[in-house]
């Protein structure tokens, strides 16, 4: 039976862990010579209060944190792999900062709350959220946002300490999730490219640069708040907040839905993950069979020549 999972949906994370020594060096003259760096920078200067930053790779924001505005941050990532070199890039940048965490974890998951410490009064969540290009490399990034949204701060719950904020001022910016991400551009014509290279790209970086991200904000359930597009529409910066009902009384009823729609999109991710490496096991089989009737048919060759002589 023909799989019903698009090539978009299989899981390719697992090429994170064979190239993370090497990414850095790969891709940090591409992104500096497309502006990219500058936009991570831009983005990641906003971060306040207790941060979390979901997909963290080689750390490739590390330098970019304002860690006068922080009050905690963490770093998780499924790949241990590239953690390590995160770990490493912080550590030489920052040194042993107890304001930061890095841990091995899927954002897919429920996260970890903030730390806490003694003048913490009931932390609500994280008062900001950063991801830079990482729903092109998960596997259920609708999923991916709502997870996070369930743990986004429905208020400010710190405050965040700038030049121009008084240490006994109440004001500071809303909670928001930040991201910084490349998908499906404006053109059909660019996006027949994406798409006819899209299985390939993705086999050998991990990374499906082919997502609707416009498509995958909605579904997130979060109200997008700011939206801006470069490169052909290709590179997509957004910013997402809670919806009015997730900060109110309504609070604990829209958790209840969201954790009921995430149980179903969860359902639908195993799913994904289970025909996508049947595929892929099935194509695996095809391409080392093909090797072997190519192997026979060159014996063949080989002992027909040795008779003709």
């Amino acid at each position: 039976m023909a799989s019903n999972v698009a090539p978009q949906d299989f899981d390719f994370s697992h090429r994170f862990d064979a190239t993370a020594t090497g990414f850095d060096q790969e891709v940090n003259s591409t992104e500096w010579l497309t502006g990219v760096t500058k936009m991570r920078r831009r983005i990641v200067q906003k971060a306040h209060g207790n941060v979390l930053e979901a997909a963290v790779g080689t750390g490739r924001n590390s330098d970019f944190y304002d860690l006068g505005r922080i009050k905690s941050l963490t770093l998780l990532d499924q790949s241990q792999e590239m953690l390590d070199v995160a770990r490493a890039k912080w550590k030489k940048t920052h040194g042993e900062d107890k304001q930061c965490r890095l841990l091995p974890w899927s954002a897919l998951d429920p996260v970890p709350p903030p730390p806490a410490d003694s003048n913490d009064q009931g932390v609500e969540g994280y008062d900001t959220i950063i991801g830079t290009l990482s729903l092109c490399s998960i596997i259920g990034p609708s999923l991916f946002l709502r997870n996070l949204a369930s743990h986004l701060a429905p208020r400010h719950t710190t405050r965040a300490v700038t030049s121009d904020t008084s240490p006994d001022s109440n004001s500071a910016p809303p909670a928001r999730i930040y991201l910084l991400e490349h998908g499906r551009s404006y053109y059909p014509w660019l996006n027949k490219i994406l798409d006819r290279t899209a299985s390939a790209h993705a086999s050998k970086h991990g990374c499906w640069w082919n997502r609707d991200i416009g498509k995958i904000a909605e579904d997130s359930g979060l109200e997008v708040i700011n939206l801006q597009r470069r490169h052909f529409g290709t590179t997509w910066s957004v910013e997402l907040g809670l919806p009015e009902r997730a900060k109110g009384k309504d609070r604990q009823q829209w958790l209840e839905d969201n954790r009921r729609t995430m149980i179903t999109m969860r359902a639908e991710v195993e799913r994904q993950r289970k025909e996508g490496e049947e595929y892929m096991r099935k194509q695996e089989e095809a391409r080392q069979e093909k090797g072997a009737l190519e192997r026979w048919r060159t014996e063949q060759r080989e002992q027909m020549r040795e008779k003709d002589s």
